[in-house]
């Protein structure tokens, strides 16, 4: 079907909804030898503009190529695909103090020599369905209720993402309060649970809370953000191996800001209690960077770098539960490309480079060097698997790599990218018999109608 008769179709569909069907009746239905009134004409044009004005059809097409290489870490045999993920969405706000949406997604893997799991694949979906009533944009009162996308601070706790190519999608109540000098974000509900073979649903028994705050106006140029977040979560397994439930609390501050001469840094700290099954949870996170900006060097380069550390469990059946629990935060780090690890267990060093060699290009390079926190605990994937243990390791340097991605903004509506991300094995590595390395590279196209 023609975009032009998919949107019309939707337009109309929402007219007879909000209209109960009346208007289609008293416009359409006339006898043969009767005339429309005088007044018809303006009627129908007032309904348009109507439309026009309260409905907006949104629509986005993303397609990307892949091409890993490293029988250790690639997820399937096949070492050419394309990822595609296409999203169809209608807003509706009949008035400055409401706003509905709804918006579908289908995310698809061609070309896959096995079968593709649901980090990557779940055709045809609900992925937002929600109400927003307050004031939309600027300072005020404003609540979110239904499924929607969620970007809390960082991201690195709670975000959707945006480079897999499902994303995370979350049925919440989030309510926001804006003001001239602060904002605050206080959720409520779950995350679903991605099925490729039915519609998406809750994760059954896992809920999660956040009240997260930003002050922007206590230190000058920079933003003060302390939040409490909260999970709770059924039939985890302790190192004992009892089965139990888990209740974690998160509590952390994030500190973002620029100086003169083109410098910014972040810095956010994160310590996580409560309970896991028969345990007690003692678990810490890191996170801090830096740039510089040449603003009157050709190509504007800043030069930026980050280390990020998670804790690991010792893996002494002690009572206590230390392997960091990252939420739901980006399976694709900040500045990251391959994203073959997530913050868990980990310490990561970051140094690059991004540059602007031509108008709507922009060029990033990077090093990053990985190391385990503790060999007790495991190396997790991306999406928080364990994918490697070896205890008996007498090495935690898991391998380093070097990044490179180049986006270039044709238009407003089109932006093409590329890049390619290695991965050569450590000592851990090479002591878990996982010596291949590993070589990602892609090239993406999106596209917003």
């Amino acid at each position: 079907m023609k975009a032009q008769q998919l949107t019309a179709l939707l337009v109309t569909g929402m007219a007879v909804h909000f209209f109960g069907g009346s208007v289609y009746a008293q416009s359409t239905v006339t006898t043969p030898d009767s005339k429309l009134p005088a007044d018809a004409a303006p009627a129908a044009k007032s309904l348009t503009d109507y439309l026009k004005r309260t409905i907006k059809v949104t629509a986005a097409v993303r397609v990307r190529w892949e091409g890993p290489e490293g029988s250790n870490f690639t997820i399937t045999p096949s070492d050419s695909y394309t990822l595609s993920r296409i999203r169809l969405g209608i807003a509706y706000q009949p008035a400055s103090w409401v706003r509905l949406f709804a918006e579908t997604q289908d995310s698809r893997a061609e070309f896959y020599k096995s079968v593709p799991n649901n980090t990557i694949v779940d055709p045809f979906d609900l992925r937002q369905s929600y109400v927003e009533l307050g004031k939309i944009e600027g300072n005020g009162l404003k609540i979110r209720t239904g499924r929607q996308d969620l970007a809390i601070g960082s991201g690195r706790l709670v975000t959707s993402g945006d480079w897999s190519n499902i994303t995370k999608s979350f049925d919440v109540l989030h309510g926001y309060v804006t003001t001239a000098s602060m904002k605050m974000d206080v959720i409520a509900g779950s995350v679903l649970l991605v099925d490729p073979t039915r519609m998406d649903r809750n994760k059954p028994g896992e809920h999660f809370y956040v009240a997260y705050a930003a002050f922007g106006k206590l230190i000058p140029q920079a933003s003060i953000e302390p939040y409490v977040m909260a999970k709770t979560a059924m039939n985890v397994k302790g190192k004992d191996g009892k089965l139990g439930d888990a209740d974690t609390i998160y509590g952390g501050a994030r500190l973002a800001g620029k100086l003169p001469a083109g410098f910014d840094y972040t810095a956010e700290a994160v310590r996580e209690g409560g309970s896991y099954s028969d345990e007690t949870v003692q678990a810490f996170g890191y996170a801090t960077g830096a740039g510089w900006t040449f603003a009157k060097a050709p190509w504007h380069p800043r030069l930026n770098s980050d280390y990020v550390w998670a804790s690991g469990s010792d893996n002494r059946k002690d009572g206590h539960h230390q392997s960091f629990d990252y939420l739901y935060g980006t399976q694709q780090p900040p500045n990251g490309l391959t994203g073959l690890f997530c913050w868990r267990n980990i310490e990561a060093l970051r140094a690059g480079v991004e540059t602007a060699p031509i108008k709507n290009l922009t060029v990033a390079v990077s090093y990053r060097d990985y190391w385990l926190a503790t060999t007790q605990d495991s190396l997790y994937s991306g999406t928080g698997v364990a994918t490697v243990t070896n205890v008996k390791a007498t090495s935690n340097h898991v391998g380093e790599g070097v990044e490179s991605m180049w986006t270039w903004k044709a238009n407003s509506k089109t932006t093409v990218g590329a890049g390619i991300g290695t991965l050569t094995p450590g000592s851990y590595l090479k002591q878990s018999n996982k010596t291949t390395g590993f070589l990602y590279p892609y090239i993406v196209f999106t596209r917003v109608l």
